[in-house]
């Protein structure tokens, strides 16, 4: 029995997650996405990507709404969490920032703060949070 690493680690498997979490953040609000649409989006075959959407919900990682003979999938990316903190035991705590002083980067504060700011899902939010720290932390080790 594979465990959750062995499940994410299959390539197609990610590309499925990608596009659901894009769904989840882009699509008509409901985060659902038909097996015609990844299987136009990803360009493979009905049944490869059903194959891999039944890994996925097989670890609730995905959840299906059947209407109908239509299948949609949703991203349920709370079960991705154990991942997140496993790999942040790994990685230290980021440290704090220092002051921009380059014009540029001061520019792009301006700008992502006059932003809209467009809500995400609480699950949604809290792994990208866990995740964005992670990806602080080794970009600033990467820098060093």
């Amino acid at each position: 029995m594979p465990d959750l690493f062995d499940v994410i680690a299959d390539p197609t498997r990610r590309e499925l997650l990608r596009a659901l979490l894009q769904a989840e953040t882009t699509g008509d609000g409901t985060g659902e996405v038909s097996v015609g649409e990844l299987v136009g989006q990803l360009s493979l075959s009905q049944p490869t990507v059903s194959k891999h959407l039944k890994i996925l919900r097989d670890f609730a990682i995905v959840s299906v709404r059947e209407q109908g003979q239509h299948r949609y999938y949703r991203l349920e990316p709370q079960r991705l969490a154990p991942i997140a903190e496993w790999l942040g035991a790994f990685l230290p705590s980021p440290e704090p920032s220092v002051p921009h002083t380059d014009p540029a980067e001061l520019a792009v504060d301006a700008v992502a703060q006059a932003a809209p700011a467009r809500p995400l899902p609480g699950s949604v939010r809290a792994i990208g949070v866990r995740l964005g720290a992670l990806a602080a932390t080794v970009t600033h080790r990467a820098s060093r």
